[in-house]
Order: C-alpha cells, then structure tokens, then sequence
C-alpha cells in the first residue's frame, strides 16, 4: 500500500489513478503516524513553495517526513514535493523547508524567447544510477510544469537532467529516497514506467549509510 501525503496542494487522484494502473493501492493521509509508519509515501504538490509548507506545518507533518525517510522505506516526492525536501525556497520571499536534502530552490532566469513556466514534454538525460530508471531508456520525455527547479549541493544527488536554457536538475535519487520535477502520472508511458518502478519497491528498505 503506497500512502499519498494530503496536505490540500496537488491533484491527489491523478497520481492514485497513476498507481492503480500499474497495479499498485494508494490511500490519502494527512495523519502524522500513518506518514510516519506508511509502506511507501509519495509527497505530490502543485503550487506556492511558502503556502506549501505553511499547510504542511500545519498539520504537523514535516517531522513525520523526515521521520519516514530515516526508515529507509522508498519514499517518492513529485514536483513541488521534489521542491519542498530541500532547504529553502526564494518563490515570494524565502521559505525553509523540509531540509532533508541541501540545497535551494530558484526561479528560471532566462531570455525572453523562454517562456516561464517551463511547460510540456522535455527531454531528460541519466547523470547517475537510479532504481526507479532501469527499465527507461537514457533520452526519455517527461511532462514539466514550474517555473522554479532545486540547485542541490552535492552534484550526486541528481539522477536526471534537463535542459531548459541551461541544465536543471530533473530528479534526485538518494538511497530509498527518489523525487522528480516532472510529473510521472502526467508523462503517459515513461512516466507509469517509473511509478511501476516505485511500486516494484515495495516492502524493501535501503539503510543510511
């Protein structure tokens, strides 16, 4: 059972749609120790960074996070849930987040013939191993929406790359922990390949080191 974190900031359904097509079971929870002790998590998230961990805040569900992520149970974040895992964010202001990855959160800074946000399918690129890209080839599509993309510190983090008047990170991949800027459930046959990977993960932990 894969447990889908329901903070009120992201189309929920399609990503429970998205599980259940690759044979998989997904709930909805906003309760701390469901989070805390779920199989499997995904944090999804449409819309501001600040708004975002203001709701999460207040539900008191940032320490249930990271307490899950130290299980070592695969743990999945999907756009603005790819956002929120790192330290701080300039959308609006700054706001801190979540802190479990370092490193930051910007806006695109490009010429005018980039549009902003970055919107559609785009190409990504493998910078590094990944349990959830085995089965997907190196030049695959995936379907973008955000105007904001994460700088993490340690360059080993970054399991994709995207190109969007220059490189961004596209995904992280960290032991049991895997979080894209792409939408999955959005990204048709690539993006159901991964969360059949994801899925595939289930009952397994991957200890810190």
């Amino acid at each position: 059972m894969i447990t889908i974190v329901d903070y009120q900031m992201g189309n929920l359904r399609s990503v429970q749609k998205a599980i259940e097509r690759v044979g998989g079971q997904a709930v909805f929870s906003s309760d701390p120790h469901e989070i805390a002790t779920a199989e499997q998590l995904i944090l999804p998230g449409v819309g501001a960074f600040g708004d975002a961990m203001a709701e999460i805040n207040r539900r008191d569900l940032a320490q249930p996070i990271h307490d899950f992520v130290q299980t070592g149970r695969p743990f999945l974040g999907i756009c603005l849930g790819l956002q929120l895992l790192f330290e701080q964010s300039y959308e609006h202001g700054t706001h801190r987040g979540l802190g479990i990855l370092p490193g930051d959160v910007v806006r695109f800074d490009l010429p005018d013939s980039f549009k902003v946000p970055h919107m559609g399918w785009n190409t990504v690129r493998k910078t590094s191993e990944s349990a959830l890209l085995n089965d997907l080839a190196d030049a695959t599509h995936f379907y973008f929406v955000h105007s904001y993309y994460v700088r993490p510190e340690d360059p080993s983090l970054m399991a994709l790359a995207c190109d969007y008047g220059h490189e961004f990170c596209a995904m992280v991949s960290r032991e049991n922990l895997f979080a894209t800027q792409f939408h999955p459930e959005k990204s048709q046959a690539n993006g159901l390949q991964l969360l059949r990977s994801f899925h595939q993960l289930a009952g397994r932990t991957q200890p810190h080191t």
